[in-house]
């Protein structure tokens, strides 16, 4: 975001201080990033928090998003689901990207609302259709799953790959298992084994641990219990509890 632009000169400050105090919604937001950053003010996250609730009463699409998360995980002010999902629903009506895949996130675990696996498909979709990762990722779930939508393990595989091929490790890790299961995808063990390792080399704890699995029983790949080992090892530092079961599994 454009903070450090915000501010050139005391003139500017005054002048964003006026047209915030006059109710200029981009000003009231641009004056509570100045706060929250330290921009030309004294940081003072209670003044942002002030001037983003102003912008936001006036439907300020970055305001209402910002407030959303600082509501969603308690930053700065007090953890509020029900806030989060107010000012989410505004951001993602008017189009905002990760407020659509946070909303879903708020109907599907029912923060600030009931619980609609419907309502979170279609918020998951409209994110998802615009390029949000999470949003994908969480879209293959539901179809995984069968919540809020006709279960398709076809139509999972689908946006399964589309995250993974952005590179993102979660999603290069179910890829793997669909791969591996032969679930929306004809099976085929060596782009299963392809995927998890692209996992596991961004240090991705469960891709690890699968992986490790698969070298420990010879799947998919030839069987190799020092490689085995290795991976576990990696695993368990990242906290994967059954990776020191496993490892124990093979040390004993």
């Amino acid at each position: 975001m454009q903070r450090a632009e915000l501010i050139m000169n005391k003139e500017q400050l005054e002048e964003l201080k006026e047209a915030a105090n006059e109710g200029f919604a981009r000003a009231q937001f641009n004056l509570g990033m100045c706060y929250e950053h330290g921009v030309g003010v004294e940081q003072d996250m209670a003044q942002a928090v002030e001037w983003y609730e102003k912008s936001a009463l006036q439907g300020n699409l970055n305001a209402c998003y910002l407030l959303g998360g600082m509501y969603y995980n308690g930053n700065h002010v007090p953890q509020d689901y029900e806030k989060a999902f107010k000012n989410f629903k505004i951001a993602a009506e008017k189009g905002h990207i990760i407020a659509q895949h946070f909303l879903g996130e708020c109907y599907t675990f029912g923060q600030g609302v009931e619980t609609d696996y419907e309502q979170a498909f279609e918020w998951y979709y409209k994110a998802a259709m615009r390029g949000s990762i999470e949003a994908q990722i969480n879209l293959a779930i539901c179809y995984t799953q069968g919540l809020g939508v006709e279960q398709s393990d076809e139509e999972a595989f689908k946006w399964y790959q589309t995250a993974a091929e952005t590179g993102h490790p979660a999603a290069q890790m179910n890829l793997a298992i669909s791969y591996y299961g032969g679930e929306g995808v004809e099976k085929d063990l060596t782009q299963a084994i392809e995927w998890l390792t692209k996992a596991a080399d961004q240090g991705y704890g469960e891709a690890l641990f699968l992986l490790g699995q698969c070298y420990a029983e010879g799947e998919g790949v030839e069987k190799d219990t020092a490689k085995a080992k290795e991976l576990y090892q990696k695993a368990v530092a990242e906290g994967v509890v059954e990776a020191q079961e496993a490892l124990e599994g093979l040390e004993g």
